[in-house]
């Protein structure tokens, strides 16, 4: 029952991680436009409200290698959007490019980490 609630997430994981990709991508157009960009925060965003819901509430009764992996992907989840919060698209310094950078790579590491726990979770 319980890694069920989490393998519902666990399909979905293309196309959370696909609006990841978006995210970036309007916050580059926002960027080039100097526009104003619509930050989220990890809980905000359609993957976090959906993570905060189905499996938060069941991260303490996972099994250990389970829970680890879940602690890890919320870690790589709210420093995508804490370093996108850095990111004032109308005022854009040369530092930020490094900061676009770290988001890409954390996002790539997002979509690994969901691939694992989705063999992981299969495995269970």
């Amino acid at each position: 029952m319980l890694l069920t609630r989490l393998r519902e997430l666990i399909n979905e994981a293309d196309m959370l991680i696909s609006q990841h990709a978006i995210y970036i991508s309007k916050l580059e157009r926002a960027i080039r436009n100097h526009e104003e960009f619509a930050h989220k925060t990890c809980h905000e965003c359609s993957f976090g409200v959906k993570w905060d819901s189905m499996v938060v509430p069941i991260k303490e009764e996972l099994p250990e290698e389970v829970k680890a992996l879940v602690e890890e992907i919320e870690k790589i989840h709210c420093e995508f959007h804490e370093v996108s919060m850095q990111i004032d698209p109308k005022n854009f310094q040369l530092s930020d490019e490094e900061k676009l950078n770290r988001m890409k790579k954390l996002s790539a590491s997002l979509f690994q980490k969901l691939l694992a726990l989705k063999r992981l979770v299969k495995e269970e």
